[in-house]
């Protein structure tokens, strides 16, 4: 491949890697925008009871920081945009023709391109080499099922339980909705746009005939918009303790806001062995190993800030120009909030032509545990008994099932061109309806 078109592919993504400049928002301030409705407070703080005598206290009664159920609510959001973008699926270690050295002479073991997202049990070979890029665009339009422009969110009221509460109010204040103020909610509805783009570069590097290492680097752009409508519903409606602005007399019980920003940089880094242990003439047997390195920025969603290891077993056929391929692994994945998972992915490449390649796989991920859990409905406690919902969002499993499709060309030059399309076909998690990618891979001869 020419010296010009590999500074051309790799010039854009350099540029993408250096980190946002110093003083520059994170990510996680861009996101905590969309509940902040008074400059130089916390989300959710209201300036408005704040400013008063009377009600000075209550301007912090719904901030996450105070309430549990807020911050689960806002933590669920942080936890999917970077779960997504740390898991996103790289391509293959092997992505072109595969060959061994009998006698001294190459002679091909596979006769199509291979998968793309998948893996098939053939390795590159003593001494060869396979180099690539790949570019993704998403847009996450979904979190499981609902539209990522009609969320709604419920915020609580703290329990405001304090020393002589009973006795200045008459009643016990351990109890949820008492005094009468608890009842408060912030009615919230969010239109969200999330937007990435994922420049990964691999390489893979034949250390011995059935051994494989390699590495992939993903370069991430990842840019925020929102807007968000706030609304409390109050209590006591003559005297309301909660507002954004004015006074108990003349309160603003709704506000808006929005908020933008982007940022780039490096995601977690890929490192991966393959092991081949089986080379018939038909089938092929093999493992991968696969670590994930904490090497994305966590306060800008590029990372999942814990390291992952994932373990693949791999069984590969070639029957002529068909060739079918089963993976079947575990992910581990540490932190409170990423969840391990069991990975299965099915499908075959079929050789259309000296020069192309058609692939088509089935690609599950599916939770060990669900870690991303919005908070249930809250029922308040007698005398006015109530239950507030807190989100329009279910809680369902975040499993993942998708199909992969695309096509595989080869140049006079020996460049593989590829194009993909990955369409989601279930509701878990924080989901795109369609994700693009095209790459470009190498492998010496």
């Amino acid at each position: 491949m020419c010296r010009r078109a590999w500074i051309s592919i790799l010039l854009p993504a350099t540029l993408l890697a250096a980190p946002v400049g110093v003083g520059a928002q994170t990510m996680e301030e861009v996101l905590n925008g969309l509940f902040l409705f008074s400059s130089g407070g916390d989300p959710l703080f209201l300036a408005g009871s704040a400013g008063v005598a009377a009600t000075a206290a209550h301007g912090d009664h719904f901030i996450p920081a105070e309430t549990e159920s807020n911050g689960a609510l806002l933590g669920v959001f942080t936890s999917a945009i970077s779960g997504n973008i740390a898991n996103f699926p790289l391509s293959s270690t092997v992505s072109s023709e595969t060959f061994r050295f009998v006698g001294g002479v190459p002679t091909p073991t596979s006769n199509s391109f291979g998968p793309i997202f998948s893996e098939r049990a053939q390795t590159l070979g003593r001494g060869r080499f396979d180099v690539g890029f790949s570019y993704s665009s998403i847009r996450f339009n979904e979190l499981r099922g609902t539209s990522m422009d009609d969320l709604q969110l419920n915020f609580v009221h703290q329990n405001t339980d304090f020393p002589n509460c009973g006795t200045i109010f008459g009643g016990d204040c351990s109890l949820s909705g008492f005094p009468l103020w608890e009842h408060d909610v912030i009615e919230l509805g969010l239109d969200l746009r999330i937007d990435a783009e994922i420049y990964a570069f691999n390489a893979t590097f034949g250390v011995l005939d059935w051994l494989d290492i390699g590495i992939a680097v993903p370069v991430v752009s990842l840019a925020i918009d929102g807007a968000s409508r706030a609304r409390i519903i109050p209590s006591q409606v003559d005297e309301p303790a909660h507002f954004f602005g004015g006074t108990q007399a003349s309160p603003t019980l709704e506000a808006t806001t929005t908020t933008s920003g982007s940022t780039s940089g490096i995601g977690d880094v890929a490192a991966r062995t393959k092991v081949r242990f089986l080379d018939g003439e038909v089938t092929d047997l093999a493992m991968l190993g696969e670590v994930r390195l904490p090497t994305g920025r966590v306060e800008d969603f590029l990372g999942a800030g814990e390291a992952s290891v994932r373990g693949l077993f791999i069984g590969s056929a070639t029957l002529g120009d068909f060739s079918p391929h089963v993976n079947f692994g575990y992910v581990h994945r540490r932190g409170d909030l990423q969840s391990s998972s069991v990975q299965l992915a099915a499908g075959f490449d079929q050789r259309l032509s000296d020069w192309s390649t058609f692939v088509i796989d089935l690609l599950g991920d599916f939770k060990t545990e669900n870690s991303l859990s919005f908070p249930g409905p809250l029922t308040f406690d007698p005398p006015i008994v109530r239950t507030v919902e807190r989100a329009n969002i279910p809680n369902v499993r975040d499993d993942t099932l998708d199909a992969a499709i695309g096509m595989k060309v080869q140049t006079s030059g020996g460049v593989v061109l590829w194009g993909n399309a990955l369409v989601s076909l279930n509701e878990g998690g924080m989901r795109s309806d369609v994700i693009a990618t095209f790459g470009v891979q190498y492998s010496s001869r």
